[in-house]
C-alpha cells in the first residue's frame, strides 16, 4: 500500500513504528570476552533510539556460543548475564528495537570453530582458507537449533525488548536451509520449498507459542536471482504462521550483495538503487504483512518511489546509520535528501577488492560502531588496510584466545529451557 516516509506503521502484533525508516542490523563485535553485552552496547543503542528511525534492529546475537559469526558477538543463552541484556533493552526503549537472532552455520571461521555445521555436507566458504568444510546437522541437532532460537527469544523478551528478528539471510544457517544449492537433504528438512522452510517455520511456530501475543517477530530473507516466486510463496507461509515483518536483503560471504558487490568484487548494477527491489515487490504483492527492503538506498527520491509505489512498507538502511545514527531523523525530517554511505576506500584490481572488500568493510564499520559505543564521533578516514586487519588479525586472535573458555562455558550451560 502506498505510503510516505513520515507515516506511522502498526505491525500485526500491535507494535507501532513512528515512521517508515528502519535501522538495519550491522555486525558489531563489541561484546565482552564472555559474549555478554557491554556498556558500549548501551550507548550504541541509546544513540540509535535517539537517532530518529522508526525501527531499530540489533546486530546479530548468536543462539549457540559454540558457533559465532565473529569473536565478540553477543550470545543469548542460559549463561548470558540477564542484567546486561536488560540494560541494553532499557537504553533502547525510546524506539522499538528488535534483537536479531542468528546461527552462522557454515559461515563460522576456523578460529571460532573448526567444525562448522550446515544442512548438508559441502565445500568450505572459499575465503582465504579461513573456513573449514561443514558437516550436515543430525535431526537431533536440528531440534536443538530450533529450541535455541525459541529459548533466546524468551530471554530477549524477558529482558524488556519488544521482539526479535530471525536471521534467515546472508548465507547463515537458516538461509542455507532455504537455499537449494546448500540444502541437499533427503529428509523432511530438504527437497521442495516447504521442506527447506520447515526449520524456519518451526522456529516461528515455537516463538508464537512461547511468547506473549504482543511480541513482534520479524524475519530477514534473501533475494536470490530467479527465485522471486519461491520468495513470495515463502512470504505467504510466514504470514500464515504469524510473522509481523519480512525484511528482504541478499548476498553471503562469497557474494557480498548486501554490501553492494558481486562475487568478483565488482559493484552491483541495477535499474534501482536497491538490487533487491523486484524481490521485495514480489513479496509485498503476495502478503498482507509489512515488508522492509534493505540495501542500496541512497536518495530520498528513490525511497519515496519505493514507498509510494507499494514496493515495500519500510526502508532499511544499515551502513549509513551505523556511522551516523542521527542521520535517520534528519533524513525522515527532510533535512537531508541523501543516505550517505561512507566506508573504506578500496583501490586496485577486482581480485584485491574482492579479497579485502568484505573484511575491510566489516572491520571499518565495527570501528565506527565501537566509537559510537564509546561516545566518540566517527573516524571516517580510518584506512581500509587497517580495517581489514581489524577483522582478520584482531578478530581472529580474539576468537582463538577465548575459544577454550567459550567451549567450556558452552558445555557447562544447559542447552535450552525448551523441549
Amino acid at each position: 500500500m502506498a505510503a510516505i516516509l513520515t507515516d506511522p506503521l502498526e505491525l500485526p502484533c500491535g507494535l507501532v513504528l513512528a515512521n517508515r525508516l528502519g535501522r538495519a542490523a550491522m555486525t558489531e563485535g563489541i561484546a565482552d570476552r564472555r559474549n555478554d553485552p557491554t556498556e558500549q552496547h548501551e550507548r550504541l543503542y541509546a544513540a540509535n533510539a535517539r537517532g530518529g528511525a522508526g525501527l531499530v534492529l540489533t546486530g546479530n546475537a548468536m543462539v549457540d556460543r559454540r558457533h559465532l559469526e565473529r569473536a565478540r558477538n553477543i550470545v543469548v543463552d542460559a549463561a548470558t548475564d540477564p542484567g546486561a541484556l536488560r540494560r541494553v533493552a532499557e537504553a533502547s526503549a525510546g524506539t522499538p528495537t528488535l534483537v536479531q537472532l542468528s546461527h552462522p552455520g557454515r559461515q563460522v571461521n576456523r578460529y571460532v570453530n573448526s567444525h562448522p555445521v550446515a544442512p548438508s555436507d559441502g565445500p568450505a566458504v572459499a575465503i582465504a582458507g579461513a573456513f573449514a568444510k561443514p558437516r550436515a546437522l543430525t535431526r537431533d541437532e536440528i531440534d536443538e537449533v530450533r529450541a535455541r532460537f525459541v529459548d533466546a527469544a524468551l530471554r530477549v523478551v524477558a529482558a524488556g525488548f519488544p521482539g526479535v528478528q530471525i536471521h534467515g539471510a546472508h548465507g547463515y544457517l537458516i538461509s542455507s536451509f532455504l537455499d537449494p544449492e546448500q540444502n541437499r537433504r533427503d529428509d523432511v528438512y530438504g527437497g521442495d520449498l516447504a521442506a527447506r522452510a520447515r526449520l524456519l517455520l518451526e522456529i516461528l511456530a515455537g516463538m508464537r507459542e512461547a511468547l506473549p501475543p504482543e511480541t513482534a517477530i520479524a524475519v530477514k530473507l534473501d533475494a536470490r536471482r530467479g527465485a522471486d516466486d519461491d520468495l513470495a510463496e515463502l512470504g505467504r507461509m510466514l504470514a500464515a504462521g504469524g510473522i509481523d515483518l519480512i525484511e528482504i536483503s541478499g548476498g553471503n560471504y562469497e557474494r557480498p550483495e548486501m554490501a553492494g558487490y558481486d562475487a568478483d568484487g565488482e559493484e552491483l548494477r541495477s535499474e534501482h538503487e536497491s538490487p533487491f527491489w523486484n524481490s521485495a515487490a514480489a513479496v509485498t504483492a503476495a502478503v498482507d504483512v509489512p515488508v522492509m527492503l534493505t540495501g542500496g538506498f541512497r536518495t530520498r527520491a528513490e525511497v519515496d518511489r519505493a514507498l509510494a509505489g507499494g514496493v515495500c512498507d519500510v526502508i532499511g538502511a544499515g551502513r549509513p546509520l551505523a556511522v551516523r545514527p542521527d542521520l535517520a531523523g534528519r533524513f525522515v525530517a527532510g533535512e537531508t535528501d541523501t543516505l550517505d554511505r561512507p566506508g573504506p576506500r578500496l583501490g586496485g584490481p577486482a581480485p584485491v577488492r574482492r579479497l579485502l572488500g568484505a573484511a575491510a568493510g566489516t572491520g571499518w564499520h565495527r570501528i565506527q560502531l565501537q566509537r559510537t559505543g564509546k561516545g566518540r564521533p566517527p573516524l571516517l578516514g580510518f584506512p581500509a588496510l587497517l580495517a581489514a586487519l581489524d577483522y582478520t588479525n584482531v578478530d581472529w586472535a580474539q576468537a582463538l584466545s577465548a575459544r577454550r573458555s567459550r567451549m567450556r562455558i558452552a558445555e557447562e550451560t544447559p542447552r535450552s529451557t525448551i523441549s
